[in-house]
């Protein structure tokens, strides 16, 4: 390179640019992938704090409160009671309510004690996801 000439030429621009270009679709499509398979274990937890939150509305207000499953099993509504409803959230893309679950809501007595115990079963890309909700005072547990 002569004194007078300063700067990149277009090769060599081309070739950091391509090289930069290359590295950052890499992590993010890393990234997408982490974000897609921890979205359900990111959903599980919200899930539960809305039930154990539910629960504790029960205790403290001494009323009846409910988490409905609607949309075939993609969306669930907690309410307070029957016409106060509190948050609707939607599953997670590719994961909804199973039709085999035997049950389709978790309801709370004002005294906490869960109304109907069962199991709910989450069909997942990954597999089937059961939560089974015991009797008495709204333990759960998860089974992959």
């Amino acid at each position: 390179m002569r004194e007078n000439e300063r700067g990149f030429t277009l090769i060599e621009v081309l070739l950091v640019l391509s090289i930069v270009f290359v590295i950052s679709s890499t992590v993010l499509f890393v990234s997408h992938s982490y974000v897609e398979k921890n979205s359900f274990q990111v959903f599980m937890n919200q899930f539960k704090l809305d039930v154990y939150h539910l629960q504790s509305l029960s205790i403290t207000n001494g009323t009846y409160s409910a988490l409905v499953f609607d949309n075939n099993g993609t969306t669930y509504i907690t309410r307070k009671s029957f016409y106060e409803p509190i948050v609707k959230r939607k599953l997670p893309k590719g994961v909804s309510l199973s039709p085999k679950s035997s049950l389709t809501e978790i309801a709370f007595h004002p005294n906490g004690a869960v109304e109907k115990f069962g199991t709910l079963i989450f069909d997942t890309p990954e597999g089937v996801i059961l939560l089974r909700i015991y009797i008495g005072k709204g333990r759960m547990t998860i089974e992959e």
